[in-house]
């Protein structure tokens, strides 16, 4: 038995939390371009409460699988699948599994609420934000990372890449990636 197996030597177990007020109390904190809040950070995985609308058009690549339980409305989550655009319609109620290593976008509208879970990730994983070329499907652009707050560096990560003019700028037909707005209904 180890230390942290022995009675008493565990850390405290916390209360139960009612999902929808803390939904409510924090809702306005959901804001695009992702609509994301922590719910749960451990050391193992952290849980997250996402809000629509959204507002992306990146995809999203980490090492690990994603774990998506719709609670309100539906949603589209984009795959990039070779040179194709997959999307896959979640459904209210419906839960939706990403593997690791495939490029996701979530698309969510307006009143949508969904929750996700992930991996926690070690200090040497890195993942990527990446953006296509809507006009020729193109890569325009990789952003590698290490990703220490889901919430925060996300947004800022997207922010920045969007006031980059060369960065946005297609190599291939010279389209430029514009900075999408929140979803409609």
């Amino acid at each position: 038995m180890t230390s942290a197996t022995k009675i008493g030597a565990a850390p405290p177990v916390s209360s139960p939390l009612n999902l929808m007020k803390w939904i409510e109390e924090n809702r306005h904190l959901l804001k695009p371009p992702v609509g994301n809040k922590y719910l749960y950070r451990g050391d193992d995985f952290f849980v997250m409460i996402v809000g629509g609308p959204n507002a992306r058009n990146d995809f999203h690549i980490t090492n690990s699988e994603e774990f998506f339980y719709q609670i309100k409305g539906d949603i589209t989550v984009r795959t990039r699948e070779g040179d194709r655009i997959v999307d896959h319609r979640v459904r209210e109620g419906e839960v939706f599994f990403v593997p690791g290593g495939v490029p996701h976008s979530p698309q969510r509208g307006p009143g949508t609420l969904g929750m996700v879970v992930e991996r926690t990730r070690p200090p040497e994983d890195l993942e990527h934000l990446v953006f296509y070329c809507e006009k020729c499907g193109a890569l325009v652009h990789d952003i590698e990372f290490a990703c220490r707050d889901i919430v925060t560096h996300f947004r800022d990560t997207m922010e920045a890449f969007w006031k980059d003019d060369n960065a946005r700028k297609c190599k291939k037909c010279g389209t430029k990636v514009e900075k999408p707005v929140p979803k409609d209904a």
